[in-house]
């Protein structure tokens, strides 16, 4: 399983210019209900938020993943959010984030769950993709950075 069998192009939002942290995950969730992705964006959220307030997902180095389950998820979902000028998530490092991996799948999805979480931090982890991404234009490009990272060695 790679991290790109769950990261859709039309998931990928590019150039979001949120407030804070939660109109960060707002804008992502309100993005992925409108596709399809998520069944309930309200729901989706107020997970989110309370996964948040139990610890932050920011993981330093620019990166947060926020991730919840809600039996109103049928699938994995994961969708990535590009932040320029960067969104406070009370980081590890105290810095800010400007890459937000969003995940979110059902109760019985633990597995994935994790091996997502991992991988993700495996890959951001790796010299210069975290830059690569902040500096994409185009989902396409996202996908095609990942994708050569992985191949690098597989997490």
């Amino acid at each position: 399983m790679a991290l790109t069998d769950f990261l859709r192009e039309d998931l990928i939002f590019l150039d979001l210019h949120p407030a804070d942290m939660q109109e960060c995950l707002q804008m992502m969730v309100e993005k992925a209900a409108r596709r399809g992705a998520l069944p309930d964006a309200a729901d989706a959220l107020a997970r989110l938020l309370e996964r948040e307030r139990t610890m932050s997902t920011g993981m330093g180095g620019g990166v947060a993943v926020p991730h919840a389950k809600s039996p109103r998820c049928l699938d994995m979902v994961v969708a990535l959010g590009q932040v320029p000028e960067g969104v406070d998530f009370k980081s590890i490092d105290a810095k800010p984030v400007h890459l937000v991996f969003l995940l979110m799948g059902p109760p019985d999805s633990t597995r994935q769950h994790v091996d997502l979480l991992a991988r993700i931090a495996y890959l951001v982890k790796r010299s210069g993709l975290v830059e690569m991404i902040r500096s994409a234009t185009e989902p396409r490009q996202v996908i095609e950075a990942i994708r050569a990272e992985a191949r690098q060695r597989p997490a």
